[in-house]
């Protein structure tokens, strides 16, 4: 018996200090205990709620090592292209898991490289397309699985951490959600829980930090749960980096800077005064807004956006508008040339005046019908693109035609480029096509009509109501495509102190500067207390709305639940609930577990900007690390053989438990050890069970001796008296 405890006490399952102790064995045994405590975990992780082990850090080789392993299981799921969704069985989903936490990102790299090779291969473009569709499925269950496992952890290390295989530069290291907007997939974007970590990111639930060589992490802002009772307890100049509230300093600064725009281009002066000198400021902290997106965010992202198209224009425009103001103002002397350099610089100015109003249309993609129309607004201009430049080689074509039938004394290129626009705007001119060329102007001007307002003008309605339909078919995930594009286009920059333009000006001027001159830590207090006095104003305005939204969601007056007379219900399950309760709900889980622990005292203790890092605690595979999916399936049937047998063995411990003789519980527990080495699971996987099996026993003994010692103090006579 004593044998047995110490067999017990020295179980992985009651204390991990074994793996202490287990040091001073050799090589052999300290392998072997790893795979019995691994296999243990795999065997009862179902079993013990909120049970965590950190997976190892990711690793290039591993991204590079499982992008081979997701291409194989793909194309052999996906043999056709009438291949249903339901080919994503929860056995796929479990195998996916096994990959680690890398497997979603190797997913959306998969998409990636079926929808560039469907670009090049037309024949096999549906296959792909379909293979791609897919893949996206099981993406979004996988990540759904995930969530189950740890909530945090996946939204912080599985979507949002950058990852980059073997042979690739750090600096194109991307996340999950960032190649779905790259590959516009939709169906993995509009996910649920996709969307939670977007809007997580949007409110600044999930903050990006940078850390050194310029690396980026996701981690839980931890103010919520600090104890705040006044206004200036919620100030926090870190709630600037949220997205949500750049994006609100944007629109503020926007409109100011239009109205200055307004009242300067329609009060027109011979010197600039102080508002177009300050209009000038702010176009040039929105210049320098835009070389830091492409720098820290990389051309081809800048470029996706229609609106960073709208600003090179514009601020271009500006920038000429500003020479010639300055030229006139400040250089020329003859009042003529002055007078005409006005002329051209407030022409420049008015003409700007489309594309800034046009632009606002920007402000308001936060709703989801104007969002919706914006992209349809983005389709159309792609879909007319391609429409003009198809019409310019047809215009090409007749303009040289009509040039080359004009005789050589009369030939007017100004005359035929004319003729040909105005035909295809809807006023022909045929008297001029004949002036041009008696014989055959007529019938070639007839067939650039035919060809341009009856073809092409047809086929460009067709294109566009192609457009709007596709988009209105799937409005609710198109929106959501251009919502996660907005939100990942601030966290492209991920600057730990934001100023906004005009403000930017500051930063480049005055703060940067002694950054080779002060400590990381001083030049941090330097930058808090010039946004401190820069942008107190909005700072106390988020402070404010936290403080009441943070008063809603925890709100225990039940009164104040019941508005106009009937009592509001908020919501009835986990999947209708909102981004911010759901992290309320679990902050509040959290506390009351852990009130007197060293987190909880950190985070009630937090200082500005107190954020929590996640660990990812995912599934871990038992298997071979270059396990298939066959082989997974051949080794899951011998596990599940494994668990039924596990099960007998533990319903004949536990009878034999209830047994007062130590020989027959030793006879049973011999017994179920038996059964347990008998399944084919492999060596590792019974040692596990037998190591289980005993924990359990010597638990059920200790509880009998406690017994017996409690009814003798009771003086009742027990089975052995």
């Amino acid at each position: 018996m004593a044998d047995n405890e110490q067999d017990h006490e020295h179980t992985p399952l009651l204390q991990d200090q074994d793996n202490n102790d287990n040091e001073q064995h050799n090589h052999h045994d300290q392998t072997s205990h790893r795979n019995v405590v691994e296999n243990i975990r795999n065997l009862i992780e179902n079993e013990i709620p909120n049970g965590h082990h950190l997976n190892s850090s990711s690793t290039p080789k591993r991204v590079h090592a499982l992008l081979p392993r997701l291409f194989t299981l793909i194309n052999s799921l996906v043999d056709c292209s009438n291949v249903e969704d339901e080919v994503v069985t929860d056995e796929v989903v479990e195998y996916l898991c096994s990959l680690g936490q890398e497997v979603v990102y190797g997913l959306l790299r998969c998409i990636e490289s079926m929808v560039a090779e469907g670009q090049r291969d037309v024949g096999r473009k549906r296959l792909l397309d379909r293979r791609a569709e897919i893949t996206q499925v099981a993406a979004a269950a996988v990540t759904k699985a995930f969530v189950d496992k740890d909530r945090m952890g996946t939204y912080c290390h599985v979507l949002s951490r950058p990852y980059y295989a073997v042979g690739e530069e750090r600096n194109t290291a991307e996340n999950a959600i960032e190649i779905a907007i790259r590959v516009h997939a939709t169906d993995f974007i509009a996910d649920i829980e996709v969307q939670r970590c977007v809007q997580a990111l949007w409110t600044g639930l999930i903050l990006q930090v940078e850390e050194d060589e310029s690396r980026i992490r996701f981690v839980e802002y931890g103010g919520l749960r600090r104890s705040r009772r006044g206004l200036l307890d919620w100030f926090d100049i870190g709630r600037l980096n949220v997205p949500k509230y750049q994006n609100n300093m944007k629109i503020a600064l926007f409109i100011f800077f239009l109205a200055m725009y307004t009242f300067v281009v329609n009060n027109q002066s011979p010197n600039p005064n102080i508002i177009e000198w300050l209009m000038y400021v702010f176009v040039c902290g929105y210049i320098f807004e835009e070389f830091r997106l492409i720098f820290e965010g990389g051309t081809a992202f800048f470029l996706g956006s229609i609106w960073h198209w709208v600003n090179i224009i514009s601020y271009s425009m500006f920038m000429v508008s500003f020479s010639f103001r300055f030229t006139a103002s400040y250089i020329l002397t003859d009042k003529s040339k002055i007078v005409q350099y006005n002329d051209i610089a407030y022409d420049l100015q008015a003409l700007l005046a489309v594309f800034l109003w046009v632009k606002t249309l920007s402000l308001l993609d936060g709703n989801q019908y104007f969002g919706t129309m914006v992209m349809v607004l983005q389709k159309m201009l792609k879909d007319g693109i391609m429409f003009f430049w198809l019409l310019a080689w047809v215009f090409i074509g007749f303009l040289q035609s009509f040039f080359a039938l004009q005789k050589a004394e009369t030939k007017d290129f100004n005359a035929a480029f004319s003729l040909l626009v105005r035909g295809f705007l809807q006023d022909p001119d045929w008297e001029l096509a004949e002036v041009l060329d008696n014989k055959y102007g007529f019938w070639v001007f007839a067939l650039y009509l035919f060809l341009t307002s009856i073809i092409l003008l047809n086929l460009l309605i067709a294109l566009f109501n192609s457009s709007y339909t596709n988009i209105t078919d799937s409005s609710e995930k198109e929106y959501l495509a251009l919502f996660t594009f907005k939100v990942f286009s601030y966290l492209k920059s991920p600057d730990q102190f934001p100023y906004a333009a005009p403000f930017n000006l500051i930063e480049v001027f005055f703060v940067i500067p002694f950054t080779p001159i002060l400590s990381k830590e001083n030049y941090k207090s330097l930058n808090r207390v010039v946004m401190g006095i820069l942008f107190w104003i909005p700072v106390l305005t988020i402070a404010y709305g936290e403080q009441k939204r943070y008063e809603e969601l925890t709100g225990t007056n039940d009164d104040d639940d019941i508005q106009g007379g009937r009592r509001r219900y908020r919501h009835l399950t986990l999947d209708d609930i909102s981004v911010e309760d759901l992290f309320m709900i679990e902050d509040v889980d959290e506390n009351a577990a852990a009130v007197s622990g060293e987190t909880a005292i950190q985070i009630a203790n937090g200082e500005e900007g107190a954020v929590v890092d996640a660990s990812f605690t995912g599934w871990k595979s038992n298997g071979p690390v270059n396990e298939t999916f066959a082989d997974f399936q051949r080794r899951r049937v011998k596990e599940n053989e494994a668990r039924a047998k596990a099960a007998a063995a533990a319903a004949r411990a536990e009878e034999a438990s209830s047994s007062s003789d130590e020989d027959e519980r030793a006879d049973a527990a011999a017994a179920a050890a038996a059964v347990a080495s008998s399944t084919s699971a492999g060596p590792a996987m019974s040692e596990a069970l037998v190591q289980t099996l005993l924990a359990s026993i010597a638990r059920m003994e200790e509880r009998q001796k406690e017994m017996e010692t409690l009814l003798k103090q009771l003086n009742v006579p027990t089975a052995e008296d």
